[in-house]
């Protein structure tokens, strides 16, 4: 071979390698541009975690590439026009709905918030210092749940109570056994309480008195209590056992000439309500003298008697009296 014809097959060798040469550096530049737009990237949705290669350049666009449809509530971590980084992790949190149930209302939304004291807050309810919400503020809610908020409230008010006064009683020598004097009225007290009331959802579940106060303290009533068992009537010393005031009125055989014992009416036999004086004692009667308990009469009740005489005059005269009797 000549050396033309040596030169010329070099050439052709030398045009191979080059042409070889370009199509692959073509080739990996190509690659490389391929490489350079294809992004890596995982998307967490619930619980599981889808990966995918995309050329797409943002969150959202990957997220409608998958096949992911975000609805009004869902969260999305990083936003949905975040421009895509290689190896992006993308988390999706899907809304859930929620029941705030507050002040009378019923308030429905969909939500992906942690706690129940953030689902408060996106249903605008604020808790006051002693309300209280079910489930607990802190809890961390992933699904459908009621959440009810109870109004507490504590209100103080004051109440002012009547202390009844007491009774004090004092031996008196000057009057006689079973008789009794006031010598003072007396007066009731005041309490002021103070109470604690709870109120919830504007109905009171409880109250508590928290202090009571004197502000008036009571007045005892003081009555003397006479001790006599002896008096001097008529010349006469009298032994009783006890004395009683009572309203006497008269009669005589104009109302009568059998008792309700039975026997006949006379004088010194007197009418009494049984219940007070019973039947067959012996008493003594200022103005009247001895006499015994043997009759009783429709308007006589209580501290009433009912004396006997012969004639209507005597009658008349005695009237009605007050008087005081002895029970001998």
């Amino acid at each position: 071979m000549d050396s033309f014809s040596k030169w010329s097959a070099k050439a052709k060798q030398n045009r191979f390698f080059i042409i070889s040469l370009g199509f692959l550096m073509v080739m990996v530049i190509v690659g490389t541009g391929f490489s350079l737009k294809t992004k890596t990237v995982a998307i967490e949705l619930d619980g599981q975690t889808i990966t995918a290669n995309t050329f797409k350049e943002t969150v959202g666009e990957v997220l409608n590439e998958a096949g992911v449809v975000i609805e009004p509530g869902d969260l999305v971590q990083p936003d949905l026009d975040t421009k895509l980084s290689y190896n992006q992790n993308i988390q999706v949190f899907k809304a859930f709905p929620v029941v705030v149930l507050a002040d009378g209302k019923e308030i429905a939304l969909s939500t992906n918030s942690a706690t129940v004291g953030e689902i408060l807050g996106q249903a605008g309810v604020t808790l006051g210092p002693h309300d209280r919400v079910t489930p607990e503020e802190d809890a961390v809610l992933n699904g459908t749940t009621n959440i009810e908020v109870v109004r507490v409230v504590h209100k103080t008010i004051y109440q002012d109570e009547s202390i009844p006064a007491g009774v004090e009683k004092i031996n008196d020598t000057t009057l006689e056994s079973g008789i009794t004097r006031t010598i003072g009225k007396g007066s009731p007290g005041v309490v002021r309480k103070t109470i604690q009331v709870c109120y919830e959802n504007d109905t009171e579940v409880s109250r508590e008195v928290v202090k009571s106060e004197v502000i008036k303290p009571p007045v005892n009533k003081v009555i003397a209590t006479g001790v006599l068992t002896s008096v001097s009537r008529g010349g006469n010393r009298i032994e009783f056992k006890r004395a009683m005031q009572m309203r006497a009125t008269a009669y005589s055989y104009a109302a009568g000439s059998i008792t309700s014992t039975g026997q006949k009416v006379r004088v010194g036999g007197i009418a009494v309500d049984p219940r007070v004086i019973p039947y067959g004692t012996r008493v003594y009667i200022e103005g009247y003298g001895y006499a015994t308990a043997i009759d009783c009469g429709g308007a006589i009740k209580g501290n009433r008697i009912d004396v006997f005489f012969e004639t209507e005059k005597e009658c008349r005269k005695w009237g009605v009296r007050n008087v005081k009797l002895y029970i001998l």
